[in-house]
């Protein structure tokens, strides 16, 4: 009986990878995608496969059914329901104003989870391999050390660290920390909604659409009580104004996120990297990175 125990786990694991690669669901890839490189969604070829990253945009998808239902359900999520299903979610009034009550935390969790594994994404291109920047090349070991040394999930970003466009660094999070929401205001993102961005809270009574107004924004400044500078998930217009200041602050917060790797297992687990993968992973990452669209992040810091 023994013998047999092998070949019934070969099976297994067999099964699983087939699961793996098979089991997207359409809505996965639904909503609004415009934020990531169409190409990314079927494989970065030097760096994750199109079934890591198919398990990648079922997690989003996962995440966002999961914020939807509790939004729906927590009393104390009401006004954010309210304005989402008028006129689009504003995920960084949501993370701000769940970040402060413990009774939100799941929301809180789902929403900053989002954010990351959208601009994890987003830093992702499906053209060959980009030449790393000069001041960037001195990052690539610690970067490697960090995700071999990191215990459970989380996410290393790269970041500015200072005025100079070579105050650059690798900073950890751990769970769903994020560096992209900072006093009430959001950084280091294009205008463009979050990768698969529904509609509305999936109430059945709703039968309003997303506005492009910046009515959701002032009204999260009322709520929040702040004048930062916050930009909407749902605006769909170009704007020249800085994305990483807020009127209350003289200049830039640091560290300023410029992109970020996943380090949940989900990400990287699979025939490439196997379970032990991660500084290879992590490797390819930094080899991978669209480091034009970094390039231009870190433009936008004043």
């Amino acid at each position: 009986m023994s013998r047999s125990t092998p070949s019934v786990l070969r099976n297994l694991a067999s099964s699983s990878r087939r699961t793996f690669t098979t089991s997207l669901p359409r809505a996965a890839v639904s909503g609004n995608t415009t934020s990531v490189d169409p190409r990314v969604l079927s494989g970065v070829p030097d760096f994750l496969p199109k079934a890591n990253i198919d398990r990648v945009c079922d997690w989003q998808s996962g995440l966002w059914e999961r914020l939807q239902d509790e939004v729906r359900n927590n009393p104390g999520l009401v006004d954010v329901k309210q304005k989402w299903d008028r006129s689009g979610l504003d995920m960084t009034h949501l993370v701000s104003f769940t970040a402060r009550e413990s009774n939100l935390t799941l929301a809180f969790n789902y929403g900053s989870l989002l954010l990351n594994n959208s601009y994890f994404l987003e830093g992702l291109h499906g053209d060959e391999p980009q030449i790393v920047p000069e001041i960037y090349k001195d990052l690539g070991e610690k970067v490697e050390a960090y995700a071999e040394g990191m215990v459970g999930p989380g996410w290393l970003w790269l970041v500015r660290s200072g005025d100079n466009n070579a105050d650059v660094d690798i900073v950890p999070t751990f769970a769903a920390g994020t560096l992209l929401i900072h006093n009430r205001a959001q950084r280091g993102r294009d205008e463009l909604p979050l990768f698969a961005t529904p509609p509305n809270s999936g109430s059945t009574t709703t039968t309003t659409t997303p506005s492009s107004s910046t009515s959701s924004s002032n009204e999260a400044e009322t709520q929040t009580g702040t004048t930062a500078q916050v930009e909407t998930s749902t605006s769909t217009s170009t704007s020249s104004r800085p994305r990483f200041r807020s009127s209350s602050q003289s200049s830039t917060s640091y560290p300023a996120p410029l992109a970020v790797l996943s380090l949940f297992e989900h990400a990287y687990i699979g025939d490439k990297y196997g379970v032990w993968g991660r500084k290879e992973y992590a490797r390819n990452w930094w080899k991978n990175l669209d480091w034009k669209k970094v390039a231009q992040r870190s433009a936008l810091i004043v």
